[in-house]
């Protein structure tokens, strides 16, 4: 994936820069007002990584106007002001994901597979003989069968398929559904989840005790 770095901390940037170049990722660094403006322009990239926290930039402002002005290219927001309610501000913006300040290379990862599912995949992902999703439509299918899914509950799974090696927490997957609304406690998660197992009449998703949720290997 080629990627957009916007961010003006150059400690985060070095440590962004070796994570995507040692998953095989090309990035680009936008350090400025003027570079920000002119790398956004056409679709060169297929994700942006938008710190939120720019000096000189009312990021969430850039990205409204992004949007507005037919912008489609992925975004995923960075800050490290959870309690200010920025995280939200920038999924209202127009941003597709964000991650939180400072946050595991694991957990960059996995937002960037799930957002490469969306941006590169133009054939349903067969998760498994009997489950297929398809990131584009946002359609899932079992057994050739057309489920439907609440926004929460495709989040969750999409999340799960981004990583299928990997057990999620409940507070990971909770943010995943927060893009969505507000999620009021770690509870509402496993009602996401079992509501999904229901739809999905497949033990395709696995609970993994004192951890959270995976996919089933």
């Amino acid at each position: 994936m080629r990627l957009l770095v916007i961010e003006d901390d150059e400690a985060t940037v070095h440590t962004l820069s070796e994570a995507l170049r040692r998953a095989g990722h090309e990035a680009d660094w936008a350090r400025s007002a003027y570079e920000v403006e002119l790398s956004l322009r056409g679709d060169k990239y297929d994700v942006v990584l938008l710190a939120l926290e720019f000096a000189g930039i009312d990021v969430l402002a850039l990205l409204k106007r992004y949007r507005r002005d037919g912008g489609h290219v992925r975004v995923i927001a960075m800050t490290g002001r959870v309690m200010s309610g920025e995280p939200l501000a920038a999924i209202d913006a127009g941003a597709d994901d964000y991650l939180i300040k400072p946050f595991d290379v694991a957990d960059l990862h996995a937002r960037l597979r799930l957002q490469s599912m969306r941006v590169t995949s133009r054939r349903p992902l067969r998760v498994e003989t009997s489950l297929t999703l398809d990131a584009e439509s946002g359609l899932v299918h079992v057994n050739d069968e057309k489920i439907r899914l609440t926004p929460a509950e495709f989040r969750i799974l999409a999340l799960l398929v981004s990583a299928p090696q990997r057990a999620f927490t409940r507070a990971e997957l909770a943010e995943q559904v927060r893009g969505f609304r507000q999620v009021e406690s770690l509870k509402s998660v496993d009602v996401h989840v079992h509501s999904l197992r229901r739809k999905l009449g497949t033990d395709d998703v696995v609970t993994v005790r004192g951890v959270g949720y995976r996919l089933r290997r």
